[in-house]
């Protein structure tokens, strides 16, 4: 079993490995509060050391300052993703809807869906007769109200209890004609950030959104988020990607390349709040490292080497 060790001895570990520690009573309070796991094993890798040895000179600051860094962006990620899949949430019930107005439980039923995908349909209209089972039982939420007053719930009161997951997998396994309404309805918020856009394919949209999917629950779990990347490469398109430099060929599988994806969903001000977030996180990171670089971290995360210089402040 791994061997228990104090506070004290955790500090003196570090030291012995060449850790600078100019605090040692913030430095122990720090520990204890946020854990030597999260913040030592998590962390020191990005730091220069040969082994367990630290090499140069590496003050403990910087490694709480790099953890605080990624705690802020992801939280501000994770906002980003709630509003987008608000919006999200929002059209997919009403063109759901709109689809099968005369249709009592429409979402129930594997014929309101692609005929192609009747395993993942099943799957999932079976999990969402999970969930309503579940809320029906109290009396205290909208489905139970429903149940009773109506004997029926309409998708735009269920999609309030809907995780980001069914949510993808009901527009993945959804007729194209419903897929082609909801593509169609976020051209409003793409031609906000790029005017020229005419289409987006319902490929491209689920595309993006298997990944923010991904990326949402790694900062939902509290996950490492620096270094991740996504389980499947979102396809090239030349409207946004071009914009970016980024070309057909390159790795559209890292946090960058996700989030300059929620542009396709969110209105400037939510998109801009991100992205300025972002922007001033990593320049009060730049300030607060002395052994390794910003763009050391923007490289893990995908971002271009010298972004949080560059990039201007978007105003909204």
């Amino acid at each position: 079993m791994k061997e228990f060790k104090t506070i004290d001895e955790q500090i003196q570990l570090l030291r012995e490995r060449g850790l600078v520690i100019d605090d040692t009573e913030r430095a122990k309070a720090y520990l204890l509060t946020q854990n030597y796991y999260n913040i030592i094993n998590g962390y020191a890798n990005y730091f220069p050391r040969n082994g367990d040895q630290y090499t140069a000179s590496t003050n403990f600051d910087e490694i709480a300052n790099l953890y605080v860094f990624e705690r802020e962006i992801k939280q501000a990620i994770f906002q980003a993703i709630i509003d987008m899949e608000t919006h999200l949430k929002a059209v997919f019930a009403y063109r759901f809807a709109e689809s099968y107005p005369n249709t009592p439980y429409a979402y129930l039923n594997v014929d309101c869906y692609d005929k192609e995908k009747t395993r993942s349909v099943i799957s999932t209209i079976s999990k969402l007769s999970k969930t309503i089972a579940k809320h029906k039982k109290y009396n205290d939420n909208s489905i139970a109200h429903y149940v009773k007053q109506y004997k029926n719930i309409p998708i735009w009161v269920l999609a309030n209890y809907l995780d980001f997951g069914d949510l993808r997998y009901m527009l993945t396994s959804s007729t194209t004609k419903v897929q082609n309404a909801v593509a169609k309805d976020m051209t409003t918020f793409i031609r906000v950030h790029i005017p020229s856009v005419t289409t987006f394919s319902p490929e491209i949209m689920i595309s993006f959104i298997e990944n923010i999917n991904d990326v949402r629950n790694i900062c939902a779990h509290n996950n490492r988020l620096i270094g991740f990347i996504c389980r499947r490469d979102s396809k090239y398109w030349k409207p946004l990607h071009e914009k970016y430099k980024i070309d057909a060929s390159s790795d559209r599988r890292t946090v960058f390349s996700v989030l300059i994806t929620l542009q396709c969903f969110l209105s400037i001000s939510e998109y801009g709040t991100l992205h300025n977030k972002i922007r001033k996180e990593t320049r009060h990171l730049a300030n607060r490292l002395k052994t390794i670089s910003a763009n050391q971290i923007l490289t893990k995360l995908g971002f271009p080497a010298g972004w949080h210089e560059t990039t201007e402040k978007i105003k909204y």
